[in-house]
C-alpha cells in the first residue's frame, strides 16, 4: 500500500524527530525575522494564522525532502542505498502522490488568506518542480555540479523566506517594503552555515558531491564561518541592542549564543582535526538561531 510505503519514507528521510523542530523554528523565527525588521508589526504577530503559516511549512519542506530525493535518487542509490527512495522500499509513484496531497494541502490552508499568500505558498514547490522536470527530462542541471546546483537551488531558499515574509505582511495589513530584504538575507546565510557545513570534509569521499572539489577545505570552512557570522550581524543590525529602547532592546543580544555551537565545529574540526565538520553542530545552530530570532521578537515586544 502507497500508504505504508509513505510512512516507511516519513521514517528514513523525514524523520519527525528532527524534521519538525526543523520546519517549525524555522517557519516561526523567520517569520520573527520580519516582525523585527518592522516594529509596527509587533503587537500583531502572532496571530490565529501563524497555525496555518507553520503547518504549511512544515509541509513544503516535506515536500521539498521528497523532490531532492527524486532528483538525487541515482546519487543515492551508489552513495546513500540505504535510504527509502534508493533502497526500493518507497516507489517514485508514491512520491508522486505525496507532492500531490502535500500541494492540496498548502492550497487549502493558504486559500482562506487571498491569492497573494496563496501563490507564496506554491511558489518554492512549483520551482523545484520546474528544476526536477528540467532533470528527469533534460539530465540538466548535472547533479555533480554541485556548486551551480546551489546557485540554482537558492530561489528555493528565497521563496521560501519570501513565504513567511508574504504571510507576516498579510496577517497585519501591512504593505512589503525595502526592509524586508534583511530577513530574508538573513535566513539565506543561517542556511548558507548549514549548507557548507555539513558537506565538509577533509577527505570525500570517491564520488561524494562536496564543496571542497571547488573551493578547498579552508574555502569551504570559510565558507561556513562566514554564513554563521553574517546571520548574526544581519541579526544584530535588525534588532539593534546596543541601541537602548530602540529594536528589541537588549534582548538582541540572545542572537550572539548560538555561535557556540560554530565555535564547537570549529573546534573539532581545526583543533582536534576531526575528517568532518560536525553535521549535528551545524544542524542545531540553525535551530537555535531561527529559535532564537523567535525569542527576540516575543520577548523585545515592550522594548518597542
Amino acid at each position: 500500500m502507497t500508504a505504508r510505503r509513505l510512512v516507511r519514507y516519513l521514517a528514513g528521510s523525514f524523520p519527525p524527530l528532527f524534521y519538525l523542530p526543523y520546519a517549525l523554528s524555522w517557519a516561526l523565527g523567520g517569520s520573527a525575522l520580519f516582525v523585527l525588521a518592522d516594529p509596527h508589526l509587533a503587537g500583531r504577530w502572532p496571530g490565529r494564522a501563524t497555525a496555518a503559516t507553520a503547518a504549511s511549512f512544515v509541509v513544503l519542506v516535506l515536500l521539498m525532502r521528497a523532490v531532492d530525493d527524486l532528483r538525487d535518487l541515482d546519487y543515492d542509490r551508489v552513495h546513500n542505498p540505504r535510504r527509502p527512495l534508493a533502497s526500493g522500499a518507497v516507489l517514485p509513484r508514491d512520491l508522486a502522490v505525496l507532492i500531490a496531497a502535500g500541494a492540496l494541502a498548502v492550497l487549502a490552508l493558504n486559500a482562506p488568506r487571498g491569492a497573494a499568500v496563496t501563490a507564496a505558498a506554491l511558489a518554492p514547490l512549483g520551482y523545484a518542480l520546474l528544476l526536477l522536470g528540467l532533470d528527469l527530462r533534460r539530465g540538466w542541471p548535472p547533479g555533480d555540479d554541485l556548486v551551480f546546483g546551489a546557485l540554482l537551488g537558492l530561489p528555493v531558499q528565497l521563496l521560501l523566506n519570501g513565504y513567511l515574509g508574504a504571510g507576516v505582511l498579510h496577517d497585519a495589513g501591512s504593505a512589503p517594503g525595502r526592509h524586508d530584504l534583511l530577513p530574508v538575507l538573513a535566513a539565506v546565510a543561517v542556511f548558507a552555515h548549514l549548507e557548507y557545513g555539513r558537506k565538509l570534509t577533509r577527505r570525500p569521499a570517491p564520488g561524494e558531491r562536496s564543496y571542497v572539489t571547488a573551493y578547498g577545505v579552508g574555502g569551504t570552512a570559510a565558507a561556513a564561518l562566514a554564513g554563521a557570522g553574517l546571520s548574526v550581524v544581519l541579526g544584530l543590525l535588525l534588532t539593534r541592542p546596543w541601541a537602548g529602547g530602540a529594536g528589541a532592546g537588549p534582548w538582541g543580544w540572545l542572537l550572539l549564543a548560538p555561535l557556540v555551537l560554530v565555535a564547537h565545529g570549529a573546534h573539532r574540526f581545526f583543533r582536534r582535526s576531526a575528517v568532518r565538520w560536525p553535521a549535528g553542530s551545524a544542524a542545531l545552530f540553525l535551530i537555535c538561531t531561527f529559535l532564537a530570532y523567535l525569542a527576540v521578537a516575543l520577548l523585545g515586544k515592550d522594548a518597542r
